[in-house]
């Protein structure tokens, strides 16, 4: 496509050019937040399993006391009685434009039907286990988030190297070539004058 040598385009060329480049600063902050929340949600993900890890060990220690305890015929007969109602209530937030879902709460069935001769080591376990099953929900959430964070920077990156290595070159070039041709034009233009006052001086 040929470029027009006039001053209405590179007006024109000047000022994509300046949106181009202060679009590009922004984006490139927007990067640089995106990446931090990504490395803090990560390091929070990293110390939230090693948490869980040791309430899930906690919690199978107890379940492997009560079936020491009640036997394993026991254990299936209540855990028949287990309630198993769960409700989730989650809200949203906005991270540099991103939507994340937040956990807000999350309930399990408050009770279960056991049985009189049930043991404390069983209701231990069960305690444990109703305990540590949220944080499963939460990690989930995070993970969630990590991994839409992860998007939305390699969203940021292509449009940040565009702009970088495609866009505002190419406008740059267009700006230089607009502008020796005006000057060539112009040179021209005071070539002709001049000959021409030359020749009416005659």
């Amino acid at each position: 496509m040929g470029i027009k040598p006039t001053r209405m385009e590179l007006l024109l060329v000047k000022k994509k050019l300046k949106l181009a480049r202060k679009g590009h600063k922004l984006l490139k902050q927007k990067r640089d937040v995106l990446v931090m929340e990504f490395f803090s949600i990560l390091k929070d993900i990293k110390k939230f399993r090693v948490e869980l890890v040791d309430k899930l060990a906690a919690a199978r220690d107890s379940l492997l006391s009560a079936q020491a305890i009640e036997g394993e015929l026991d254990m299936e007969r209540i855990s028949l009685g287990l309630g198993s109602g769960l409700s989730i209530s989650f809200s949203s937030r906005t991270i540099m434009g991103v939507h994340v879902p937040v956990i807000e709460d999350v309930k399990m069935e408050p009770s279960w039907h056991g049985y009189f001769e049930q043991t404390i080591e069983l209701d231990n376990a069960i305690i444990k286990y109703r305990e540590v099953f949220p944080d499963f929900i939460k990690l989930a959430e995070k993970q969630l988030v990590l991994k839409r964070l992860a998007e939305e920077i390699k969203k940021t990156k292509t449009r940040v190297n565009s702009l970088e290595y495609l866009t505002i070159p190419r406008l740059e070039k267009t700006k230089k070539i607009i502008e020796f041709k005006l000057e060539e034009l112009e040179r021209e233009s005071f070539s002709r004058l001049k000959h021409i006052k030359k020749r009416a001086g005659k």
